[in-house]
């Protein structure tokens, strides 16, 4: 009973892979099945004698190999790579099977195939009958089946073996890629996570400013903090959010900040509708306002300003600038990790193809980003 059941999870678990497909898979499989019959009937055009009205059994018998290669990669081969095959190292022995594996269905593959051409329907297409005929014009006779059977397996199983290296090639590939991703995301998230204690740690201490100086502004403050709180909630195991919603989060916390420099504070803002849903790792402009008030607006009595701008300046491309008064003579030292954090998330997401500058001049400090525009957002 136990063998049964193994047996037959063995045999669902088979059968799901041959299920589950993707798009450029099964763009491929099309290719190389019209790529298989051109190529099948081309030869077998070439060795029958085209003064024979054969014409319309070789296209039938060029669609039949086609599919049953197609059809043998896909039910046969494929998923024993996908069960046996993609471990991160293989041993001799897994390969050793996989090699037995492919010479038994190769077995199979000629099989179906020499059966073609002993039906009625396409004898005509039987290559075991070709007459083999010498320079001296002597004919041969038919094709000797043993010879045709080591022939039809040897080719086989070089057709699926050529097949299987190539779909390990780029499965690996792809798993290599997706793993990479995985690793980026799970890396962003640890640097989100490093920013949102700090960010609440600031927060908490603004909103605590506020209490003695006026409580009914704290209690405005608390309100925020809590519609704050629950943005955060819902974005914060994402590693990538869009411009739209960052600043939805952002303007909380600014608003929170507003309540509590009262008249030492403003905050202007210049955002082109169409880069509203471009990606951004998450609380990237959270975290460039945060330095810019701790370090520019705080630290001074006198009116502070912040700006920030966000706009498509190409097909191709699209910037931020985030700029704020710097009344005090720190330079700014403190933002460095801030800045590096934003800068390590933005390698994460767009690899190199970013821009990011800062500088200080005439009591201004400015943070510069320029970013690549992508076309299609599902917002």
């Amino acid at each position: 009973m136990t063998n049964k059941k193994i047996e037959t999870e063995l045999f669902m678990r088979f059968f799901r892979e041959i299920l589950v497909t993707s798009k450029a898979y099964r763009f491929t499989m099309l290719a190389m099945f019209v790529g298989h019959f051109i190529f099948t009937w081309s030869v077998m055009h070439s060795l029958f004698d085209s003064s024979q009205n054969i014409t319309e059994h070789l296209i039938v018998r060029g669609f039949l190999e086609a599919l049953l290669l197609v059809l043998i990669c896909h039910c046969l081969v494929r998923p024993y790579l996908r069960l046996n095959m993609l471990a991160i190292s293989m041993t001799s022995q897994m390969i050793a099977r996989a090699f037995v594996y492919l010479i038994f269905v190769s077995v199979i593959y000629f099989l179906i195939s020499y059966s073609l051409g002993k039906t009625d329907v396409l004898s005509a297409t039987d290559i075991s009958r070709i007459n083999i005929q010498n320079q001296s014009g002597f004919v041969a006779g038919e094709s000797n089946l043993w010879l045709t059977a080591i022939l039809g397996i040897g080719g086989s199983f070089i057709t699926l073996t050529t097949w299987s290296m190539l779909y390990l090639i780029f499965k690996y590939q792809i798993n290599k890629r997706e793993l990479q991703e995985e690793m980026n995301s799970i890396q962003i998230q640890q640097l989100t996570s490093q920013l949102s204690p700090h960010f609440l740690f600031n927060t908490l201490n603004s909103i605590r400013a506020l209490i003695f100086a006026d409580q009914e502004r704290a209690s405005n403050a608390i309100t925020l903090l809590a519609d704050l709180l629950r943005s955060q909630m819902q974005t914060q195991l994402q590693s990538q959010t869009t411009f739209k919603s960052d600043w939805a989060t952002t303007k909380n916390y600014l608003n929170i900040e507003l309540i509590r420099f009262e008249d030492r504070m403003t905050v202007d803002t210049d955002f082109d509708d169409e880069i509203l849903n471009q990606p951004l790792p998450t609380l990237t402009l959270l975290t460039l306002t945060e330095n810019a008030i701790k370090h520019g607006i705080s630290p001074s009595s006198k009116l502070g300003f912040i700006k920030i701008s966000a706009k498509k300046i190409s097909t191709t491309q699209w910037q931020i600038i985030l700029t704020n008064s710097v009344y005090n003579d720190l330079k700014q030292h403190g933002t460095q990790i801030g800045l590096r954090n934003v800068r390590k998330r933005f390698i994460l997401l767009f690899g190199n193809n970013f821009t990011f500058s800062t500088a200080l001049e005439n009591q201004t400090y400015t943070v510069k980003m320029e970013l690549p525009y992508v076309e299609s957002i599902i917002g």
